[in-house]
Order: C-alpha cells, then structure tokens, then sequence
C-alpha cells in the first residue's frame, strides 16, 4: 500500500467540500488522493482502480447526489472487494443502505472530521519508511496543533519553538514539515499578543515558502492570508487589506472563485475595510460574501455562520447595536442547532449578542445573559480558557456600568489576575483588563 486515503464523492454537489477535506488531511499529514491528480489522456477507470487498490482507507463523503452515482457505487465496489478500510463521513442525508453497518462520523454543516477520525485513518496507514525522528517530529506536531486547539496557547508556542528547532535540524529548513511548523508558531505567538513577531516570522515564511512550493501553491497562498490577518491585528487594517486584495485575486485565479480559501479572503478583506471604518462597504461585502457561501457551502455551513457573525459586529460598529443584537441572537440559535450549545461559536454569539444588548442600553438584561455565559463557558471551555476570560471580563464590565461599581471592580481584579497567569501581564488582553479596575477603582 502506498499510505494514501482515496476520497470517493459526488462532483455535482460536493466537490468544494472535498477539496477543503484533502487540504484538511494533507495538512494534518495524511496523504490523500481524489480524482482531480488525473494526468491528461490517462484511462479513467484504470487510474481510479489503481488508486483505490493501493490506498490505505476509503473514505466516502455521503450526500443525497452520492447515493445516486452509479460510479461513487462502483468504487465502493471496488473498495469491498480489495478488503480496503472504509471510513464514511455523512455530510448531509441519509447513511447509504449498503453502509449502514459501518461506522461513519457526521460532519452535517461542512464540518471538518474530528481528530478520532484523523486517528483512525492514520491508524490504516502503511508504516513510514523516514527514520522513527521523523516520526516522533509529527507526533509532536499532532500535539502541539491539539494544545493550539483547546486555546493553550503559551504550551502550544513552547511546543512548535522546539519542533521548528529540531525539524530544521532533521529535515532541513526548507522541509514542508519545517515549513508547517513555523507558519503555525507564527500563527500561535500572534494569539499570545506578539504581533510584530508573528508577522516578522510570516513574512520570512511567505518568501520561502514561495521560493520551495511556488507562488501560487495553496500553502503559499495561505501563509500571505495569515500574514494579512497578523498585520490587521496589529494595528494596521489598512494595509492588510492592501495584501488581502492581491490574495482575493489570486486565489480567485487559481483556485477559482467559489473554493472555500478565496471567499474566507473575501471575508477577511471585509472585516479589515471594516477596520479601517467604513461600515457601509464592510457590509456590503460580507453581504456578497454570506450569499456566495450559502450558495456554494450551504447555509448552515460553519463559514457561512462566520461570515453572519462578522456582519453583525459591522452592523453593531455602525451603531446599530440593537440590529446587531438581533443578528447575533439569531446566528447563537443557529450554532447551538448545527453544533451544538456548548460549541465555542455558539458561546462567541451569545457573547457578542450581550455586548451589543449592553451597548444597546439594557445593562441588567446584559449581566443575566453574561452570567449564564459565563457558567456555561466555565463548564464547557474551563476556567482558565480565553472565551471565558473573555465573558468574565465583559461581565465586569456591565456589572460596573450597570451601577454597582463595586462589585465590578471586584471582578475585574480577579480577571486581571487570572489573564495575567494566562497569557502574561503584557498581553493586550490582561492590559484591558488593567485599564478598567483603574476606571472603576
């Protein structure tokens, strides 16, 4: 076997998903194989039945239009028949009949597979023929993303700083794995507040990634994005925007105008014109943006639900925080319906939507909401993680605004104290906190 997972899917309908998910897959290490790498001229049933026979995992994504294809039938034939692993994911529909004994994770909403899932394709792998070092460097890649993603960021940043260090010491410092690991130290530092470090790493990442892969290679295309968004959030919208523009244009050449990379540029473009302060044109962008990915994703894909969330800070930084609160409101229901109540995306909804109903004027209906975010984010997150330092903060806020300053500077020292421990007395964040126990002092 060659090591690869063969995606088996319907073009009609599914083809912009699937090339998120090998992205996903490749990105988290997982050779994968679907049919766009057929050379010009060769035979469509011999390449499609040579990749499935060497493969190491089938993974059919299960739609309505999948069900219906005779050839998606005939792969899984094939499949069968050659004893190959077969992992379904069902992205929306019905589990196939033939398949409904077989273990399938859901990803309704354009999801991507949980990391279960990535184990258990790289479970179905072929041994790896580098050295048992190169090995261990992705197992600690692995480890440092799962930090990254429950929001340790300062363990996160400590674990891909000596995995750059011994990547480039093993597998040189233009190796893709060398390369991964400091797009995403860069994209972790930037979290913990070091934006002039990330976007000094970036920019270094950029050029070499552009002189190894090409310009136009997708992970070229995503390191210039990223560097965009480290340059917009460290205090310059403007010419981040500049940047995003050239990425929008680019992507949209090579990737094309509907894949899921180029409308988050899009996105992204919005959001920092809305930066730069003209809401009207940040808007009517994300206007563009939501009706393109309701069109191309669906509209309870994850994306699109992001595009929604940014539309309604703009509409709340225009100053119409009671539309805002309106908007949010609907998208929390909307989250907490397609994954779930205690999903990070649902509580950042019902966090936005109580600022906006704090700023709207009702402070007491604003300290309700947040008290019950706050519980639910304790329980959901944990104590120390920054979605619930976030609301904590913000319900100082309104405790104190709402009149009882007291109280809210109370709250607001043991805030302070606790983003301190976690993200260091100089993050911007821990700094904010600081500026209002002085105001409420």
């Amino acid at each position: 076997m060659t090591g690869h997972v063969f995606l088996s899917y319907s073009h009609a309908s599914d083809s912009v998903y699937v090339h998120q998910l090998a992205d996903h897959l490749i990105a988290a290490g997982i050779p994968t194989w679907f049919d766009r790498d057929i050379i010009t001229g060769a035979r469509w049933e011999r390449v499609i039945r040579e990749q499935i026979d060497t493969c190491a995992a089938f993974v059919v994504v299960m739609t309505p239009q999948a069900e219906e294809s005779e050839w998606i039938a005939l792969e899984i034939n094939r499949a069968a028949l050659m004893r190959r692993p077969i992992l379904p994911l069902l992205l929306s529909g019905d589990v196939f009949f033939r398949l409904s004994t077989v273990q399938f994770e859901a990803v309704t909403g354009g999801r991507m597979p949980s990391a279960a899932f990535l184990d258990r394709l790289r479970a179905h792998q072929a041994p790896p023929v580098e050295s048992p070092e190169v090995d261990r460097l992705r197992t600690r890649h692995r480890e440092a993303h799962k930090s990254l993603d429950r929001g340790a960021y300062a363990e996160a940043a400590g674990l891909y700083r000596r995995l750059v260090d011994d990547s480039t010491r093993t597998l040189g410092a233009d190796h893709p794995d060398t390369l991964l690991a400091r797009h995403q130290l860069a994209f972790t530092i930037g979290r913990l507040g070091d934006r002039a470090g990330a976007i000094e790493l970036l920019a270094d990442v950029v050029a070499d990634r552009t002189r190894v892969l090409g310009a136009d290679h997708v992970l070229t295309l995503s390191s210039r994005s990223l560097l965009a968004v480290q340059i917009r959030n460290g205090g310059d919208p403007a010419e981040s925007a500049r940047l995003l523009r050239g990425v929008v244009a680019d992507q949209t050449r090579v990737l094309g105008a509907d894949h899921s990379r180029t409308l988050s540029s899009r996105h992204a473009l919005a959001a920092d014109i809305g930066s730069t302060g003209d809401r009207a044109e940040a808007i009517r962008l994300l206007r563009g943006v939501i009706a393109d990915r309701t069109r191309v994703l669906g509209a309870d894909h994850h994306a699109t639900l992001r595009s929604r969330y940014a539309l309604a800070q703009n509409v709340g930084g225009s100053g119409d925080h009671a539309e805002a609160a309106r908007l949010l409101r609907e998208l929390a229901d909307d989250y907490s319906r397609v994954l779930g109540a205690d999903h990070r995306s649902a509580l950042e909804a019902r966090y936005g939507h109580a600022h906006h109903v704090g700023e709207s004027g009702d402070r007491a209906q604003a300290v309700t909401l947040l008290r019950d975010l706050v519980a639910d984010s304790t329980r959901a997150l944990g104590a120390a993680h920054a979605y619930t330092l976030d609301s904590r903060h913000l319900l100082a806020v309104n405790v104190g605004l709402a009149g009882d300053r007291a109280e809210g500077l109370r709250l607001m020292r043991a805030v302070a104290t606790d983003r301190s421990m976690a993200f260091g007395p100089e993050h911007d964040s821990t700094l904010q906190s600081e500026r209002w126990v002085e105001r409420f002092a």
